[in-house]
């Protein structure tokens, strides 16, 4: 598809500009260069320009080329430097880490490593290489499609390390020309034809080449003394996609047949490729890598692999293949596999299984078996799943097999969540039982294949209930059906009632984990105080993080540490075993630490979420949405509304389509106070709109945080409801006894213009002796200055819960821009010049210009007259008899 006569001179620099600031960006070391261009713009070009320019004596490089696999291989990225023996192995980025420090060339200062096409790599490998960023010994680059849509390991690495960023446009059209004169050297482009190309293509550089290379081979471009012209109609008025798929059409059968072999099995060994000469010649093989189009690979052990040279074409390749041809081709790949696929690495194995199973083959159960396990371990859900349908309805494989796939694809598809996964009607099939093994049930006794029977090992025992608990988790996760996932609970305790026996103790930690979630707390604390309960490591890490957004939401701060404290170092040692527990935990802690005012505590956390690479985030935060909703939930804390309200908007789109941890609601409901807070108010109504359309599913465990959000969201958007919604979000905690919840719910109605009702202060300070602590006592005063409503106005306790991340509702009397209510809104609280440029990440400057606007729209001189500008209006809310608080304010549990 590239035309012969690119076989000469290197390509001339046609981005001198763009090469010039990457290597001013590159030239120090611990330097990140970012280069983002849409497919075909040149990033690969410039990336080895910018390589070539560095002076001598020329550092280390290290290329790593991002493979578009059938599955997302834990890091495939650097697979070359990762022992062979440790492929098959669920690494986490730690131990990825140690291998690539250890086998890369630390000893040359500088080293450069150079990531092309990002957007297929793997999340695992970006998390080393970002890990290595910032460091003296290493220099960075990475070549990516989209700056919109980078991938989270990278803007993670954004967020903390100062980049450049070179964006390749599209070529001007004297760039344009320069590229087609380089492609018809020694002859020259006519300025019309020139013109015409560069207009057909939009100044794409591949769309360029391969429309010449196309013009070339059909005669469109005729020679007259020296000059090329374009004769004909303007056939090339299509996308770069649309224009690949012409060009494969127009393809001899022999490349046309050998492309497409390489596309569904990239990247495919080059022994198997010489095994399929039938359908691809060595000869168009040879050919293909002469025009790029192809690209030789080296796998883990020494391997010679084949792709495809662009992301673009083996994606175009793959969508244009027709279904006949794919199967004929799939099924002709199959037959060169090897017999002991089992045994094979896990990129070859999750390679080889797609293909067997698309060309319609299924492969023998050991490798089914293998390719299950692998497929686990590196979360590829979709192909977990599919397995598991098959050995789940396999009746060659004993009653515990088939549970353990059918448990293994319904985990599968809760954690996806893809509709395609979730939405298949025998989901819920029961795996067919011992005696009639080729009969599986229907769900209609949710207890099938639950409940022990004679003969049962213990390990068949704990797959039956681990069967129960992902039973519970679809129904809960899918249809928020509380009482369907609760039955099958209370039916696991019913047949499992030893409290000695393993059996029990495993129940008990998986539906206390399960009914917290549900929001069940009454039933989910009197399991965990029941015989059997988990009380030491390694069986408490499951509850761990229930445990901590429980206490969190009752203020009880020492309990929650505590725990963190213990299972987080025992979730780290046993990432196996556990593989999310690290992550459930680290984020139960964020999100209590922000509930309880601890900010600065919520920082450090944050600043070791995204950078530190042996993180026991490391097998959860990947998109689970917890990255995103821990960076806005900090950004509301400090008062950085439009940084917050990026962050949730950002984590909703994405969780809108794929909710498989259930954050959602969470990032809707802190959208919703962010827009709120920087005066979006129709954006900030719509955000409180979806939320209560988007069902909380296992988000109950965090309904009291969600709902203070919404309820503070009201009161910036002055509405008159936010009042009653305040009082009902007091009732509904004390109910639940989540004693800081319901404190700050009646901080919150404190911020009404009417008086707070009779007995509020006396349970706000009943409230406070209950959790003791300073925050809490911080609320309370807070409370006590507002028992006579009125505006909010500047004081003491405003200013200390301010600093705890609990910022009041303020009402300009002039509308202000988002950033100015940011500036203006710290500026009433006392903060200096310096700590908001600090604390909204702007200098000084930035901040006295806001000022002086603020100053001059609100009709002030100075910092005294903010307070007095505050909207004075005494008639927004009408007084409503609350019932919230009861005379008897006596604490019940106190």
């Amino acid at each position: 598809m590239t035309p012969q006569s690119l076989r000469g001179a290197p390509l001339a620099t046609l981005r001198s500009a763009e090469l010039s600031e990457a290597e001013r960006s590159i030239s120090r070391p611990g330097a990140l260069l970012l280069l983002v261009g849409e497919p075909g713009a040149g990033k690969h070009v410039l990336a080895r320009q910018l390589l070539a320019s560095i002076p001598e004596p020329r550092p280390a490089v290290v290329v790593l080329n991002a493979s578009p696999t059938i599955q997302p291989i834990p890091f495939a990225l650097i697979r070359t430097v990762l022992p062979h023996q440790e492929q098959t192995e669920a690494l986490d980025a730690a131990a990825g880490y140690s291998a690539v420090v250890a086998a890369w060339p630390q000893q040359h200062p500088g080293t450069v490593i150079l990531v092309d096409d990002a957007d297929s790599a793997d999340d695992l490998s970006l998390q080393v290489i970002a890990a290595l960023c910032g460091t003296p010994g290493y220099r960075v680059i990475i070549t990516a499609r989209d700056l919109s849509a980078l991938p989270l390991p990278v803007l993670q690495l954004l967020r903390e390390q100062p980049a450049s960023i070179v964006e390749l446009t599209p070529l001007t059209l004297p760039q344009s020309t320069a590229l087609i004169n380089h492609l018809l050297s020694p002859g020259m482009v006519e300025a019309e034809t020139g013109t015409r190309i560069h207009r057909a293509t939009l100044g794409n550089p591949l769309h360029i080449t391969e429309l010449v290379a196309s013009l070339l081979r059909s005669g469109a471009l005729m020679h007259f003394d020296g000059l090329f012209s374009w004769s004909g109609g303007d056939e090339a008025t299509m996308s770069l996609p649309d224009f690949l798929i012409n060009e494969l059409s127009r393809a001899t059968p022999e490349i046309r047949s050998a492309l497409l072999t390489v596309a569904l099995a990239e990247p495919i060994p080059l022994s198997a490729l010489a095994r399929l000469g039938d359908i691809a010649s060595p000869a168009a093989i040879d050919e293909l890598l002469a025009h790029r189009v192809l690209r030789s690979d080296t796998a883990a052990d020494g391997t010679p692999l084949v792709c495809t040279s662009n992301q673009l074409i083996g994606e175009t390749v793959r969508q244009a293949t027709p279904p006949g041809e794919r199967i004929t081709l799939l099924q002709r790949i199959a037959d060169t596999l090897p017999g002991d696929l089992e045994l094979s690495p896990a990129e070859t194995l999750l390679r080889s299984t797609s293909v067997l199973l698309d060309a319609g083959r299924i492969p023998p159960p050991e490798i089914l078996w293998s390719a299950l396990t692998a497929a686990r371990a590196t979360n590829s859900y979709r192909l977990t799943a599919r397995i598991g349908r098959i050995l789940g309805s396999d009746a060659t494989q004993s009653e515990q097999q088939r549970i353990v796939a059918t448990t293994a694809r319904l985990t599968a598809a809760r954690l996806s969540g893809l509709p395609t996964l979730l939405d298949e009607a025998d989901l819920l099939r029961a795996p067919a039982p011992r005696d009639k093994p080729s009969r599986p049930h229907s769900l209609g006794d949710p207890m099938i294949s639950l409940v022990p029977t004679p003969g049962d090992s213990p390990d068949t025992l704990l797959s039956r209930i681990d069967l129960g608990f992902a039973r519970a988790d679809v129904l809960l996760y899918r249809d928020d059906d509380i009482s369907g996932a609760t039955k099958i609970l209370d039916g696991l305790l019913d047949a499992y009632p030893d409290p000695d026996s393993p059996a029990h103790l495993h129940v008990v930690a998986g539906s206390y984990i399960r009914l917290a979630y549900a929001g069940k707390f009454a039933a989910a604390r009197g399991l965990r105080l029941a015989p059997g309960a988990p009380t030491r490591a390694p069986e408490v890490i499951p509850v761990a993080g229930a445990d901590i957004l429980i206490a969190g939401q009752a203020g009880r701060l020492r309990e929650l540490r505590a725990v963190a404290r213990h299972a987080l170092p025992a979730a780290l040692s046993r990432s196996g075993t556990y593989p999310t527990a690290g992550g459930e935990i680290f984020g139960a802690l964020f999100m209590s630490e922000i509930l309880n005012g601890q900010v600065k505590s919520a920082e450090r956390l944050h600043r070791a979420l995204l950078r530190a690479v042996a993180h026991p985030t490391a097998a959860y935060r990947e998109g689970t949405g917890l990255v995103g909703v821990v960076t806005g939930t900090l950004a509301l804390a400090q008062g950085r509304w439009g940084d917050a309200a990026a962050e949730f908007a950002a984590s909703a789109d994405a969780l809108s389509r794929n909710d498989g941890s259930g954050f959602l609601p969470v990032s809707l409901a802190g959208s919703a106070l962010a827009l709120a807070a920087s005066g979006r108010a129709e954006h900030a109504w719509e955000a409180i709109a979806l939320l209560e359309q988007t069902p909380l599913r296992a988000s109950r465990i965090v309904e009291g945080p969600i709902r203070l959000a919404a309820v503070a969201a009201r009161f910036w958007l002055n509405d008159p409801g936010a009042r009653d919604a305040a009082d009902a979000l007091a009732r509904w905690a004390r109910e639940r006894a989540l004693h800081l919840v319901e404190l700050r719910a009646i901080h919150l109605a404190g911020a009404a213009l009417v008086p707070l009702p009779s007995g509020a202060c006396e349970r706000a300070e009943a409230l406070h002796q209950a959790i003791g602590t300073q925050f809490s006592g911080s609320l309370c005063s807070a409370i006590l200055e507002r028992r006579g409503g009125g505006p909010v106005q500047d004081s003491a306790a405003g200013r200390q819960l301010a600093r705890h991340g609990v910022l009041s509702p303020l009402r300009w009397r002039e509308p202000l821009t988002p950033r100015e209510r940011e500036v203006g809104g710290l500026a009433v609280l006392g903060y200096s010049t310096k700590l908001i440029a600090a604390t909204l990440r702007i200098s000084t400057r930035t901040v006295e210009t806001h000022l002086a606007r603020i100053f001059t729209k609100l009709g002030i001189n100075d910092r005294e007259g903010l307070a007095i500008s505050l909207e004075q209006r005494s008639g927004l809310w009408e007084p409503t008899q609350s019932s919230v608080l009861p005379e008897n304010t006596a604490l019940a549990d106190k």
